[in-house]
């Protein structure tokens, strides 16, 4: 369990190894933070059934994502379930905990087949910190 904006998400759950729940709500995609057992959110999003085909490897910013993960097993995912909600519903909330976050990959990709230079250069200073300890 992970609380963020206040809201308690299952997880985080490596992606490869993630059985993705039926139902409807918010997902947030992570990788580790700099101290060990913290993580860094990329990207919100909301899914109708998080365990739709693709819900993240279809996603236009997930080359982005595995750039600055290094590998899909250094990425991870949790879920806020909203069963019985509405689109709108999800979307209020979600625009909410992103506000808050802030995080950089809640954006249109510029170009959605090439990461870019704004995740190589976070990729590069998140590899970079864990090198020196």
């Amino acid at each position: 369990m992970i609380t963020l904006a206040g809201r308690a998400f299952a997880g985080p759950f490596l992606v490869p190894l993630w059985s993705a729940p039926r139902g409807p709500g918010l997902y947030a995609v992570m990788v580790p933070g700099w101290r060990l057992l913290t993580f860094r959110a990329l990207h919100f999003g909301r899914a109708e059934d998080f365990s739709a085909r693709e819900l993240l490897g279809g996603h236009p910013r997930y080359r982005e994502w595995l750039a600055i993960a290094g590998t899909d097993w250094n990425l991870y995912i949790a879920t806020y379930e909203m069963s019985s909600s509405t689109a709108a519903q999800r979307e209020a909330v979600e625009r909410q905990i992103a506000r808050e976050y802030r995080p950089e990959f809640n954006y249109p990709a510029p170009t959605p087949e090439t990461p870019s230079l704004k995740a190589f250069m976070l990729a590069q200073a998140l590899r970079t910190n864990k090198n020196e300890r």
